[in-house]
């Protein structure tokens, strides 16, 4: 799978474009949407739609093999937005002792994109542009992802981010058992649509995770 135009315009839209070369903040000689290769001073300078060639063709060759090399069923939407969160934080971010990396081995796509979130700092402090990008990179994760509905988006996303506070633990682990178990049942009900229908499975092992 390659980068779509979504995925491209996204980064795009993050990394900004210079048409001549420039140090970057740890005085890489960079170009473009953040080229570097064989990038220097004397680098000639580039029209946006070179620097957007460029940067697809980087995309497609450096950082789209590390999430080919996953081997998940990633959606093009799931594929673009990992590109782009490899492109900007490196492929450790989807390594298996990452939460990132461990959802995604999990096919638990939505602990997946929660998971994006917590990368938003730099020096130990949240930066607004990167808290901008980790949004818009998990929203496009999940556009046309498999169904989840918002209560149990909203309920796991605040379980794995919940701390000193047993209390809403335990009220949120029994309103996620009372789901999964409706979902056993109407999973296992003649003629509801077993466990294809509306991502039951998915959903299910999704809230057995945080209930068992």
């Amino acid at each position: 799978m390659q980068v779509s135009n979504v995925g491209v315009t996204l980064i795009k839209g993050f990394e900004g474009f210079s048409s001549k070369p420039y140090q970057d903040s740890v005085g890489v000689w960079t170009i473009g949407y953040g080229h570097t290769e064989g990038v220097g001073p004397n680098s000639p300078h580039l029209t946006e739609s070179q620097a957007a060639a460029l940067l697809k063709r980087d995309l497609d060759t450096k950082y789209a093999p590390f999430v080919s090399a996953l081997r998940l069923p990633l959606t093009q939407n799931q594929f673009d937005a990992l590109v782009s969160f490899v492109y900007n934080v490196g492929p450790g971010g989807i390594a298996q002792n990452t939460g990132v990396g461990r959802a995604l081995r999990e096919h638990n796509w939505l602990g997946a994109a929660n998971k994006l979130l917590e990368w938003d700092k730099a020096g130990g402090q949240t930066l607004l542009g990167l808290k901008r990008r980790r949004e818009a990179e998990r929203a496009l994760f999940l556009k046309n992802a498999p169904y989840f509905p918002a209560d149990e988006a909203r309920w796991e996303h605040e379980f794995d981010n919940l701390h000193n506070n047993p209390a809403r633990r335990r009220a949120l682990i029994r309103v996620m058992t009372a789901r999964r178990k409706l979902i056993w049942i109407l999973a296992h009900t003649p003629g509801a649509g077993g466990w294809n229908k509306a991502n039951r499975l998915q959903r299910y092992n999704a809230l057995k995770r945080r209930t068992s």
